[in-house]
């Protein structure tokens, strides 16, 4: 029989299980100790903005150590809206690159709208405070941009070049249209006109001396450079200007001079004032001629080609080419003959049958 060592054995038993829940209980009820608690890392500061366009916004910021550290980085969500995401799975993910966030091109943004940014560094499974930025894309840049170059109704005896644009704008609401001219193919240094945000077309009737100058030059044949670009009421400029190119001189009179002493010029629409021709500023002779061939350089219009004589008889001016009847002259009276215009070169490039 061996009852004697039954009863120790029972009682080390259980003296072991008390114990076992002794130390469960303790785990349970005492608080973690520094090398087992998760602690949240210091949030990102300084966030700016390094890319705003239509579609796409980029920013960046100043991160803590902890970001770098194993496991560490940083996670960005966008929301459409002044609300950022709650957490760092909602809203939508934007890549990030180091201390860098770019949103991708597909799906792209919406212009014109604000977003906001919520920026956590992450350790692990562990979070950082939230930080965030609010982003209003940029208006989308105007489309369908034309021009074209005429010849303005007269104000007094003369008609002008003038450039017409049209274009179509995004959507809005917008503050204002500006648009840029030059000469030269740079913004700086042009002239700049402000329209209000509902334009769609503008008219330039003061083209610079060097476009249309003197009677004796004719028009230019460089282009004129215009840019246009809206502005929101929230997102300010469009990221770019668009930019459309005129030439003003882009229709060619040529021709003969039979006359030595005679000067040409070219005429268009009726004076509404003294029932004169009306000459077009700088569509003269291109070079100045005295009798021989000629050439002139003139915006799409319909125009009297006439000589213009030095030493006229009394109360004529010159003699006029008419493309009726397969061409012909006609006297251009100073008082009460007004020439008509005939030779078209609104779609036709050039004409070269002008004889005086």
């Amino acid at each position: 029989m061996h009852h004697a060592d039954t009863t120790p054995r029972r009682l080390r038993t259980r003296l072991l299980v008390v114990l076992a829940a002794l130390a469960t209980l303790a785990t349970a009820v005492l608080p973690a100790t520094s090398a087992t608690a998760a602690t949240a890392p210091p949030p990102v500061s300084g966030i700016t903005v390094t890319e705003r366009t239509a579609h796409r916004v980029t920013i960046s910021y100043l991160v803590p150590a902890a970001y770098y550290s194993p496991g560490g980085g940083g996670v960005v969500r966008v929301t459409r809206g002044y609300t950022p995401a709650a957490s760092p799975t909602s809203g939508y993910a934007v890549p990030v690159t180091g201390r860098t966030a770019r949103t991708t091109l597909v799906p792209s943004l919406t212009p014109n709208v604000a977003y906001t940014f919520a920026v956590w560094v992450r350790v692990g499974r562990t979070y950082s405070a939230r930080r965030t930025i609010t982003v209003v894309t940029r208006p989308d840049v105007v489309t369908g941009l034309q021009s074209a170059a005429s010849v303005t109704p007269p104000s007094y005896d003369l008609g002008h070049a003038q450039v017409r644009l049209t274009w179509r704008n995004p959507a809005g609401p917008l503050k204002a249209v500006r648009i840029v001219r030059n000469t030269a193919a740079t913004t700086t240094g042009g002239t700049v006109t402000t329209l209000p945000g509902t334009a769609t077309s503008f008219t330039d009737p003061s083209l610079p001396a060097s476009v249309c100058g003197g009677r004796t030059t004719g028009c230019s044949t460089a282009p004129v450079h215009y840019w246009v670009i809206p502005e929101s009421t929230t997102g300010g400029f469009a990221d770019r200007y668009v930019r459309s190119d005129v030439v003003v001189g882009s229709r060619t009179i040529t021709g003969t001079v039979s006359r030595g002493s005679s000067g040409v010029v070219a005429l268009c629409c009726n004076n509404l004032f003294d029932a004169e021709g009306v000459l077009v500023a700088q569509a003269a002779a291109d070079p100045a001629v005295a009798g021989g061939a000629f050439t002139m350089h003139v915006p799409p219009g319909v125009y009297a080609v006439c000589t213009f004589a030095d030493r006229p008889p009394q109360n004529q001016v010159g003699t006029c080419w008419s493309t009726a009847a397969g061409g012909s002259t006609e006297v251009w009276w100073e008082v009460g003959g007004d020439p008509t215009p005939t030779v078209d070169v609104r779609t036709a490039p050039s004409y070269n049958g002008v004889r005086l």
